[in-house]
């Protein structure tokens, strides 16, 4: 295995520093931000549905990426903290924002100071694809959740082989069992997809990213009815700490 996270994040943020570096990097930016749309419209419907106002909470934003959720999460009034492997990620995030604080740190390895109402773990956790390191990353996002807080995660919760070698999903149960054990107690409240056509490979119908507006609407609309609940689509788990 070749897949060296801190070297492979660097370079890739690096070099699109736009949410071309944390979404589809073979995509065109329009792609990408229809992607994030319907990202953002998910976890405003999941914090609305949770009771959770990120106004005055305390919010640790884990793979800050390229300041997606840093607008997101400063633009609703929260008390913001990002933390990122990659330190061009941090180096440009403080620069754009330098009233806001930033970590340059290897969640697996690192301790993080707590507690937060929110730990924001999107796209993080299945491109760390050491078990030991996903565990103990896990443990440490957990811990760090207020009682009562939220932890919000992305994946696709099944055991999925043959994706890409920085890629590597887990089953739902797997996630209850480190949960289990990380010394809180933990609601699982919400599973609801991120997507459906959109940041799926569509085969035959790849015509249709080129055309991301469409595919924007289309999803809302499926994700309206119930859609992309299958092992092929990203989720989003909403867990509170009960304890």
């Amino acid at each position: 295995m070749t897949y060296k996270p801190a070297e492979f994040w660097e370079q890739r943020l690096s070099e699109q520093f736009d949410l071309r570096g944390t979404g589809e990097t073979t995509m065109g930016v329009a792609y990408n931000r229809a992607c994030y749309q319907l990202r953002r419209e998910v976890l405003d419907a999941a914090l609305a549905a949770a009771g959770m106002d990120p106004r005055g909470r305390r919010v640790l934003d884990v793979g800050c990426g390229t300041g997606f959720w840093t607008a997101y999460y400063l633009g609703r009034g929260a008390d913001y903290t990002g933390i990122d492997i990659a330190p061009s990620s941090v180096r440009r995030l403080a620069e754009r924002y330098p009233e806001l604080q930033f970590l340059q740190a290897d969640v697996s390895e690192a301790a993080i100071d707590g507690p937060y109402d929110i730990v924001n773990v999107f796209d993080v956790l299945y491109h760390i694809v050491d078990e030991q390191k996903f565990e103990a990353a896990l443990m440490r996002c957990a811990r760090a959740v207020a009682p009562g807080g939220l932890l919000l995660v992305t994946d696709q919760f099944e055991d999925t082989p043959g994706l890409a070698e920085h890629n590597r999903m887990r089953s739902l149960a797997r996630f209850r069992a480190v949960l289990d054990a990380s010394g809180g107690a933990f609601e699982f409240t919400a599973l609801r997809a991120t997507h459906v056509l959109l940041n799926i490979d569509l085969g035959l119908l790849r015509f249709l990213n080129r055309a991301p507006a469409l595919l924007l609407r289309l999803d809302r609309w499926l994700l309206s009815i119930g859609a992309g609940q299958d092992a092929r689509h990203n989720k989003l788990l909403v867990a509170r700490r009960v304890s």
